[in-house]
């Protein structure tokens, strides 16, 4: 064909480019870990998901960046679309209390359930006004909330409610106008914690502090004066993690993760930088770092193991126990474990030290149909995994992946402790 020509009619080497097109896709959006380990369930979108809620390992929503939110009753296998308000497009956090009563966050509306997700009504805005942060249930009458106004600069304001008929209303208990109040949890019907935040972004030093209760709410006190305080989540009745925030004006941005078995009374660090963390049980637990990257420790967060998941990013995580658990990203992306995560996983040095990014070298190509190499590294050794985090072999750089189906690979150089690079073969 001449230059500039074009046709309508594909000829042979188009039909396989798109051949070969049609199978990258294919590849990248249906990878699932067969077996053990992580699968990949059918969600039925391909818009991102933010937040999920389970009550036990076979009922449990999830919601995101749709009008509807997405309900199984069989562990994932299935999910089902549930509209909560045509003209809103964006749900998180979404929280239940049983098979019945839940609620679904949007913004500055609050969002109630009495039928399992089935239908939803719009409770009175002027309960809340600003962003819904969380929400959490002590007994079937007798709740929680915590919402925030966010500055656009430097700053906010939180905002403590109660509700004491089953949530159908809220009534302020609290309030800060200098604190963004950022989440609340409740290890049984009388202790509970919520965490604050300054919102330091240009010229504040990062600040927060906690509040709590061990009345049931009838009086909070103030705790933990320092850093700026996150996610905070149970793990049994004296054991509790929360995440904090540190930044400096002209300096950076430092995250991290801090554990109590003393019902808030001390802290220590387990973890520097987090995503969102699960903690079952007091041994256990899990934490989502930079887009892909899960990591888990058996021990309290003395020691960690770090695991490479598909999917580009990873926004939330949930455990019903040590076994059952799910992850929701963009793109639609639901994973579920029943045997919490089985398959290789590696121990990072330094301990809770983040994993160095990824490898410093090129694949060349990637995609690739036959074999990839690493141009300059011909003779070193580097170890491929599949996507459930098997070890599939040990290849020289000059011929990688040779005689494997096509899939998703992780490749790192063998021995060494950092983060793999991603490798996709195509056919």
């Amino acid at each position: 064909m001449k230059k500039g020509s074009f046709r309508l009619t594909p000829h042979v080497g188009a039909k396989r480019r798109y051949r070969f097109i049609g199978t990258l896709l294919l590849t990248l959006l249906l990878v699932s870990a067969a077996g053990a380990g992580w699968v990949q369930q059918p969600s039925g979108t391909t818009a991102n998901l933010r937040s999920l809620c389970f009550i036990n390992a076979q009922t449990g929503w999830v919601a995101g960046d749709t009008n509807f939110i997405l309900r199984t009753t069989d562990g994932g296998a299935n999910w089902e679309r549930r509209v909560v308000d045509p003209a809103v497009r964006a749900y998180y956090p979404i929280r239940f209390r049983d098979a019945l009563l839940g609620f679904a966050g949007a913004g500055d509306r609050l969002y109630r359930s009495s039928d399992g997700g089935a239908t939803w009504q719009l409770l009175p805005q002027t309960l809340l006004g600003y962003t819904l942060f969380n929400l959490v249930l002590t007994t079937s009458q007798k709740g929680w909330l915590v919402c925030s106004m966010i500055a656009a600069g430097d700053g906010g304001m939180g905002f403590l409610y109660q509700t004491t008929d089953g949530g159908q209303t809220w009534a302020l208990k609290d309030s800060s106008s200098s604190f963004m109040y950022c989440d609340i949890a409740f290890a049984d019907t009388l202790f509970g914690m919520v965490t604050t935040d300054n919102h330091a972004v240009f010229n504040l030093i990062a600040r927060g502090y906690m509040k709590r209760t061990t009345n049931g709410g009838a009086t909070w006190d103030t705790v933990n004066n320092g850093s700026g305080y996150g996610k905070l989540r149970f793990g049994g009745p004296n054991y509790a993690w929360r995440s904090w925030h540190t930044f400096i004006p002209g300096g950076s941005h430092y995250y991290g993760v801090h554990k109590t078995t003393d019902r808030g009374g001390s802290w220590s660090s387990i973890w520097n930088g987090y995503s969102a963390f699960a903690i079952p049980d007091s041994l256990k637990g899990w934490i989502l770092g930079a887009q892909d990257t899960l990591f888990k420790t058996r021990d309290a967060g003395a020691t960690w193991s770090w695991q490479i998941l598909p999917g580009s990013y990873l926004n939330d995580l949930f455990f019903t126990d040590s076994l059952n658990g799910w992850i929701v990203g963009y793109n639609g992306l639901i994973l579920h474990t029943t045997d919490g995560g089985s398959g290789v996983w590696e121990n990072p040095q330094g301990s809770f030290q983040p994993l160095t990014s990824n490898l410093s070298f090129s694949v060349v190509p990637n995609p690739f149909v036959s074999f990839t190499s690493i141009p300059g590294h011909s003779s070193e050794r580097f170890a491929l995994f599949n996507i459930s985090g098997r070890k599939m072999g040990i290849y020289k750089g000059d011929r990688i992946g040779e005689g494997l189906p096509a899939g998703v690979y992780f490749l790192r150089r063998d021995g060494q402790g950092v983060k793999p690079m991603r490798v996709v073969k195509v056919r």
